[in-house]
């Protein structure tokens, strides 16, 4: 029986964007410092070029995403990493 699984949903800001070797396949990670004060994570972000060949995330970028975990223990996996803007603050 396989483990349960919990989806929620979080915001935080990236504290770090770093180039990586994945099986011999360069790609970008962005380092996330959660709002509710769980551990860092480090997040996949791909190539993260706009159109215009300008980076989409940028370090103190505040984002949200979508953090799975089980109850067997393993690391927690985050996706969907989007920026957001608190309507509050918007001009």
């Amino acid at each position: 029986m396989s483990a349960r699984i919990v989806k929620r949903h979080a915001e935080g800001t990236i504290s770090a964007i770093r180039h990586v070797r994945v099986d011999d396949m360069p790609t970008k990670f962005a380092m996330v410092m959660p709002s509710d004060g769980y551990p860092k994570m480090a997040v996949r972000i791909g190539l993260n070029i706009t159109a215009e060949g300008d980076d989409y995330f940028l370090v103190g970028d505040r984002v949200r995403y979508t953090v799975l975990m089980d109850g067997a223990g393993a690391f927690p996996t985050a996706l969907d990493l989007q920026k957001f803007v608190d309507e509050g603050q918007r001009s």
